[in-house]
């Protein structure tokens, strides 16, 4: 499953339920066959965010253009819930990056956060590159692995290289656009975003009763909570508003991953 770059909502450093969640997963890590990668705990709101990674200045901007307008729209979402992200039932799946998780709960103004993202930074400009290699082809060339990449990501001297003119560019159709971006993003919110926060990444599958049992005492020790395997999502009462939104370039292996940028979030 490719990743690209993520963008995540994570707790805010110091903060209280950092400091827990941070020794409790060093501590799980610990409880794993091999050495289980470090991470920062964190809810990813969405993978493959589009950014520019093939210049550097143009990826600064992105970064600095995305995570502004992330901040903005998650705060000005409704100021009508006490946790924006409450930790609920942990559990476990094949899945090398969910082999150990917290349920998240599925509040409204999450989905509705995680939906417009979505739509903006990853749908939108997906269908845009798609409209414009059929009615501008001419923005497009093949790159030496032979696949069809803007011209303007291929890296040649300036002499070389003059942008397409606008004037030569057919119009695209963005009422149409905007339409069909936002219907599939409302259509992977429902279908496809599971909120979820990370303790273990690992290949072990399954985990035996044994290391179950050794799990789930020391979540309940080290977070100081009676239950981790009820439905219902207070009944824990971990969680956070607010926090920090990190853009994190996820390639290759765990421990190499790259914070590209973030923004706290008050």
């Amino acid at each position: 499953m490719a990743i690209g770059v993520a963008l995540w909502l994570c707790p805010k450093q110091n903060s209280t339920i950092y400091d827990k969640l941070t020794t409790l997963m060093g501590s799980l890590n610990t409880i794993f066959p091999g050495q289980a990668p470090k991470f920062d705990p964190h809810v990813t709101i969405t993978t493959n965010v589009d950014i520019n990674l093939d210049d550097s200045n143009k990826t600064r901007d992105d970064v600095d253009r995305i995570l502004l307008a992330s901040a903005v729209a998650m705060n000005s979402l409704p100021k009508n819930h006490e946790s924006l992200i409450k930790l609920g039932k942990i559990n476990s799946q094949r899945k090398f990056f969910k082999k150990l998780y917290f349920q998240v709960g599925k509040d409204p103004n999450l989905l509705s956060f995680a939906r417009i993202i979505r739509e903006l930074f990853v749908i939108l400009p997906e269908i845009i590159d798609r409209e414009n290699k059929i009615h501008n082809p001419q923005l497009y060339t093949r790159d030496s692995h032979g696949e069809i990449v803007l011209k303007s990501k291929i890296k040649k001297p300036k002499s070389h290289h003059s942008p397409e003119p606008e004037s030569n560019l057919k119009p695209l159709d963005m009422d149409r656009i905007h339409q069909e971006s936002a219907v599939a993003a409302a259509e992977w919110v429902v279908d496809e975003f599971d909120p979820h926060l990370s303790l273990v990444y690992s290949d072990i599958h399954p985990i035996d009763s044994a290391l179950w049992r050794t799990i789930k005492t020391r979540v309940l020790d080290y977070l100081n909570i009676d239950n981790c395997d009820s439905e219902f999502i207070d009944d824990n009462g971990l969680g956070w508003n607010g926090g920090v939104l990190k853009l994190v370039l996820c390639e290759g292996d765990v421990n190499d991953w790259v914070t590209l940028g973030s923004v706290d979030i008050h």
